[in-house]
């Protein structure tokens, strides 16, 4: 009597790890998120400072929900492109070292914002010590995990060197219709200009510390990391918009059909995250504008100039950070609405 072998359901080793793996950026990415609404909420629930002491709940709740409207979406989708990976094994690839190395270092930023408030907030010192061990546990434990899995097949020597290669391919290809690279000019300016906004708000003071996030002296500094992530994000998919159409037989394009099918899924959630992020952030500050929060360009009241001096008082680094906002928001639809027509 024949039998059937249970080696073929059997999963593979590399299954199970993937699954593990997978799993564990799950973990990480859940905890991380509640890491940071957590600090979000402990910072900026009230203001530190008397002559904002008024503050009124509805002032508290914007700028609550600005430490959300980027970070969230941006790292939600790194976390999720990495789990796709670990679960379609391509952990090795560009894209997802990229996004390993980024969550490293945006982590590790995290992990000392949250143990030493002070040097990042400006003297502001507002967390409990369970907050700070806490948090600063999670972003550790997660930045451990995610260069633990970059390191796997690269030596410190090689991640330095693809980190240069990366920094002077920066700039976009030729976005010529003929080449295929369309938004890739789009995407390497969003991420020149993250990067830029990444650094600004470390090394510069108030009010220009601020920039981009709007998040005051309490988190702008320590939001930098999310800013990071975006550049990442932003630089993946122009690297992927610049690679040239395979010209593959038939056999070849059936066998790589899972491959590409998974990669496309892994760029449409990059896509998502910086597209949904970026329109929050946007349509956060188009409502101070105009004056939802007291008073501002439309609505009458002094709400805007009273309550965000930081934003008002450097008017030309706030518009250009605007700017880049809405390139990478623009050309993150614009990708998806083109592969939604292209499909149907």
């Amino acid at each position: 009597m024949a039998t059937i072998s249970s080696d073929s359901a059997a999963p593979s080793k590399n299954d199970i790890n993937g699954n593990i793996i997978s799993n564990m950026y799950s973990l990480a990415g859940m905890l991380s998120a509640v890491a940071w609404i957590a600090t979000a909420y402990v910072a900026l629930s009230f203001h530190p400072d008397p002559k904002f002491a008024d503050c009124t709940l509805r002032h508290n709740l914007l700028t609550m929900s600005q430490a959300f409207a980027f970070p969230i979406p941006i790292a939600w989708a790194s976390f999720e492109a990495l789990r796709k990976s670990a679960k379609n094994d391509t952990l090795e690839s560009d894209t997802s070292r990229r996004l390993n190395l980024g969550l490293a270092v945006a982590s590790l930023w995290l992990t000392a914002s949250s143990a030493f408030p002070p040097a990042f907030a400006f003297g502001y010192d507002l967390y409990s010590i369970h907050h700070k061990v806490a948090a600063a546990a999670i972003h550790a434990a997660t930045g451990i995990f995610a260069l633990k899995i970059a390191m796997r097949t690269a030596s410190i020597g090689n991640i330095i060197r693809r980190l240069m290669d990366s920094l002077w391919k920066l700039g976009p290809a030729n976005s010529t219709a003929e080449s295929g690279h369309r938004n890739s000019s789009s995407y390497a300016t969003g991420a020149v200009g993250l990067l830029y906004f990444t650094i600004q708000p470390i090394v510069s003071p108030y009010p220009l510390a601020t920039i981009p996030t709007i998040l005051g002296k309490r988190l702008s500094r320590p939001a930098s990391a999310f800013s990071l992530l975006g550049v990442i994000v932003a630089y993946c998919l122009k690297e992927k918009k610049q690679q040239p159409a395979s010209a593959s037989t038939s056999a070849s394009q059936s066998a790589d059909s899972t491959t590409k099918k998974a990669e496309e899924d892994i760029r449409r959630t990059l896509r998502s995250g910086l597209a949904w992020g970026s329109a929050a952030h946007l349509f956060l500050i188009f409502l101070k504008l105009i004056g939802v929060d007291g008073g501002g360009w439309i609505f009458p009241g002094r709400g805007l100039w009273e309550v965000y001096p930081a934003m008002v008082n450097v008017p030309f680094a706030a518009g250009v950070s605007m700017a880049v906002h809405a390139i990478l928001c623009f050309s993150a639809w614009t990708e998806e609405d083109a592969n939604v027509a292209r499909n149907d």
